[in-house]
């Protein structure tokens, strides 16, 4: 039984490297993986970024990307009617990404559906997270159009203000510059690590079934994931060999081979749940931070 929790530890910890160390989005992963693409259409090679991108969408259909990218080349090639499909097309796969929502807005703002423009471009400039001046400038001309100017001005004034704050950091918003790996959150996380694993040994030592080691390292590891989404892959790694090397080092083994095999399971059972629990955890800080 303890090989086959080996087995599956295993395959659970490549499983979490594989989705939890990658926090990136769904649209965000497309864009790295369409970037020969992308890199076409920047440099005005329509011809080719249209023939790429309308070969990516037959090999996968659900691409919002590459919809949004063969509808920006059929925009500079002279479609603009069949460029709205594709990029409205690309909406209906994933409504949560800045550049499609702002290049919705701009398409439909040039082509005088105002109303629907600016609902787009309310959601673009709630995801741009006040780093993208083109989306308040879109919205502002939208009012304009509107006719309400008030509005209208507090955009550009906005547009200003961040264009402004960008130029003074060299072109880059601050929320954009990465911060060390290791800072002061990361180091008071791995100090709360060094009590959750005496926790998690002394329940797995104490108790009369699985369920409370489980738990304790269950909400421990939740605990970590939501203090540290994006480093909780760390965390869960090194409250994982304390406990493994605490309880193989530091306690007593149990004279039963009852009492031993209880104390087996919550071990290596524990460990299991760490890394699916701090995958939760991080899991939910990310949902608690898009509302």
């Amino acid at each position: 039984m303890l090989e086959l929790l080996t087995v599956l530890a295993f395959f659970g910890y490549i499983y979490y490297l594989r989705n939890y160390a990658d926090l990136r989005t769904k649209a965000e992963k497309e864009e790295a993986a369409l970037a020969e693409g992308i890199l076409m259409f920047q440099n005005q090679k329509l011809d080719e970024a249209y023939r790429y991108f309308d070969k990516r969408i037959q090999d996968k259909p659900k691409s919002s990307i590459a919809y949004l990218y063969r509808g920006l080349c059929k925009e500079a090639l002279g479609n603009s009617q069949d460029a709205l499909q594709d990029i409205q097309m690309a909406v209906s796969l994933d409504d949560t990404f800045f550049k499609i929502q702002l290049e919705l807005g701009r398409l439909l703002f040039e082509n005088d559906n105002f109303s629907l423009a600016l609902t787009a471009l309310n959601k673009a400039v709630t995801l741009g997270e006040n780093r993208h001046p083109e989306a308040f400038r879109w919205r502002g001309q939208t009012y304009l159009k509107l006719h309400q100017d008030e509005e209208a001005w507090e955009d550009f004034a906005t547009e200003k203000q961040i264009a402004a704050e960008q130029a003074k950091n060299g072109g880059l918003p601050k929320v954009e510059v990465k911060a060390p790996f290791l800072d002061r959150r990361l180091i008071a996380s791995m100090t709360l690590v060094l009590f959750t694993s005496a926790v998690v040994v002394s329940a797995i030592k104490n108790a009369e079934s699985v369920h409370l080691p489980y738990l304790v390292a269950v909400f421990s590891a939740i605990s970590i994931g939501f203090a540290e989404p994006r480093k909780g892959w760390l965390l869960a790694i090194m409250q994982s060999l304390l406990v493994l090397s605490a309880y193989l080092l530091f306690t007593k083994a149990p004279e039963s081979s009852a009492q031993k095999e209880l104390e087996s399971f919550s071990l290596y059972g524990s460990i299991i749940l760490t890394f699916a629990a701090s995958f939760l955890g991080g899991f939910l800080k990310r949902a608690f931070s898009m509302k």
